[in-house]
């Protein structure tokens, strides 16, 4: 006799009903418990990480293009604006880092609005004027502080949505009957 709740004999407590004997069924863990798989396949440490991680690469990212953005190279008597360059080409490396390094979009979400929130401290008002990047030194506005905002949360989102299309190509490629791939021969 069973008890109630009991698993019928025959078949071990966790398997399915009418399931063969011996069988367990799908290992299924709650989310807070070590090694928990979410539906993705990342575990819930994985995601930390890739958020550790694009929170450590968007601190840099800010100080770097904050303290950098006013630097400028003359050549051939055209000022270049060297500092943004630099910014630009290392936000653009830590996007393509995040993304190969982890194989997801979340550290790019991450980098994205952690870069934004990090970027608006420095671009807030003080007791004279704007922090680092102010909006206007006499009377010529600095269009290179809406620079620096716009590249460090722009380059990732561009990152983000050339991931997106290709994986929507991907789809449609296997799927279509006129694609190479889709055919069947």
């Amino acid at each position: 006799m069973t008890q109630p709740g009991a698993a019928p004999t025959g078949v071990p407590s966790g398997a399915p009903v009418g399931a063969p004997e011996g069988s367990r069924g799908p290992d299924v863990r709650s989310a807070v418990e070590p090694g928990a798989v979410e539906p993705d396949g990342a575990d819930t440490m994985s995601r930390l990480a890739q958020v550790i991680a694009a929170l450590v690469l968007a601190v840099v990212s800010v100080l770097l293009m904050v303290t950098t953005h006013r630097v400028t190279l003359d050549v051939g008597g055209v000022p270049l604006p060297a500092g943004l360059a630099l910014g630009a080409a290392f936000q653009l490396a830590a996007s393509i880092f995040l993304l190969a390094s982890t194989g997801r979009r979340l550290p790019l979400v991450v980098l994205t609005v952690a870069w934004g929130a990090l970027g608006m401290v420095f671009a807030g008002q003080s007791a004279g004027g704007g922090v680092l990047m102010p909006a206007v030194i006499g009377d010529r506005p600095q269009y290179s502080g809406w620079a620096v905002q716009i590249l460090g949360t722009l380059i990732p989102l561009l990152v983000l949505a050339a991931v997106w299309l290709g994986r929507i190509r991907r789809i449609a490629r296997a799927g279509h009957p006129s694609s190479p791939r889709g055919r069947v021969s």
